[in-house]
């Protein structure tokens, strides 16, 4: 049925659409419906995810126009930078000093401990680790990890953990210990901030010697982008990274002059003869390139034989031997790891 399931799919996505209402939850919510409908899919069926992905990419693109012409940094950054999710593993330093006898470096040496046990499913950036949470819990089950603790989205580590320092992190973080406690006295490292701020805890030292982040879950344009890179043609491709490179510009634009698109047709204060740079830098996206996609996926549905131009020619290419571990949608389209619990068609897009 999950040709049926993915008609379904996009036939109650198209009648909710409402792009004054627009936000991320609605696009985050979509995209946990089509992984459940695409997790046991069969490779035929590939084309129909992908481009049913695509939708949603689309969907996300238009998001960002409409965040980047509105000023709205903090909506634009959330759906273009921060992660959804990360959880901050706080290490058991005394553990790894006294029986490991490691004094050096301890985050580093505990990712190659990582690295080490689960192999290919490990990777690194920027100091960030991306492991399945669940297996991190094996970790904490032989003492290296005291606590895995979920960040709050949009607040600063220092100031989450600023509290949580303590003299002696067995005793604060012990093992399976629900809440994190401050403790009573914490002789934490203070720096001075000047100008009469007073004093700051050294958090960030902290953090950096006794901490690893695990992202869970990128940021939305982010965790879409790499379901799609290797499913979609080139030039669908550029027309994507063109877009989104349109949003940072007239994020960056209206940021620094505000003169957004809400403030249409402005008033005395802009000059008319700044009307057509205005509105040439700004994004003004429309859900004309996502109608392209759902045009495409109705040929796709209803002649076998069509290969779209939006779509990878590999992706048709596929063998179509049934193989449990390498066929399967988390192979190509589950990028993104569960908490435990838990043309000139081308051309009217550029």
């Amino acid at each position: 049925m999950i040709v049926g399931d993915l008609i379904r799919f996009n036939e109650f996505l198209d009648s909710k659409i409402d792009t004054e209402n627009l936000d991320e939850e609605f696009i985050t919510l979509r995209q946990v419906e089509l992984e459940g409908i695409s997790k046991n899919s069969d490779v035929k069926y590939f084309p129909f995810i992908a481009l049913s992905y695509a939708k949603l990419m689309e969907l996300t693109v238009l998001l960002a126009g409409k965040y980047a012409d509105n000023c709205q940094i903090r909506d634009f950054g959330d759906i273009m930078v921060n992660s959804r999710h990360i959880d901050v593993c706080i290490l058991n330093t005394r553990l790894i000093k006294e029986e490991y006898g490691i004094t050096e470096n301890i985050p580093l040496w505990f990712k190659k401990k990582v690295q080490g046990y689960i192999g290919s499913h490990y990777s690194e950036d920027l100091g960030r680790m991306i492991v399945n949470p669940t297996l991190l819990f094996h970790f904490v089950e032989k003492g290296l990890l005291l606590r895995i603790v979920k960040k709050e989205r949009h607040r600063r580590l220092s100031d989450q953990f600023r509290d949580c320092i303590p003299s002696d992190a067995q005793l604060a973080f012990p093992k399976y210990v629900e809440k994190i406690t401050p403790t009573g006295h914490n002789p934490v490292k203070t720096l001075s901030c000047g100008g009469g701020r007073g004093e700051s805890l050294d958090v960030a030292s902290w953090l950096a010697s006794s901490t690893v982040l695990n992202i869970v879950k990128g940021c939305l344009t982010t965790d879409l982008m790499n379901v799609l890179r290797e499913d979609i043609s080139d030039d669908y491709l550029k027309s994507i990274n063109k877009r989104v490179e349109k949003a940072h510009n007239s994020l960056a634009y209206v940021h620094m002059g505000r003169k957004n698109f809400a403030n249409f047709p402005y008033d005395e204060k802009v000059p008319v003869a700044e009307w057509a740079e205005i509105n040439h830098t700004l994004c003004h996206f429309t859900l004309d390139g996502y109608a392209v996609i759902q045009s495409e996926l109705d040929k796709s549905l209803s002649n076998p034989c069509y290969k779209s131009p939006y779509l990878n020619r590999l992706l048709y290419n596929a063998p179509n031997t049934q193989d449990t571990n390498d066929q399967k949608y988390h192979v190509k389209f589950q990028h993104h790891l569960k908490c435990p619990d838990q043309s000139s068609k081308m051309n009217s897009l550029n």
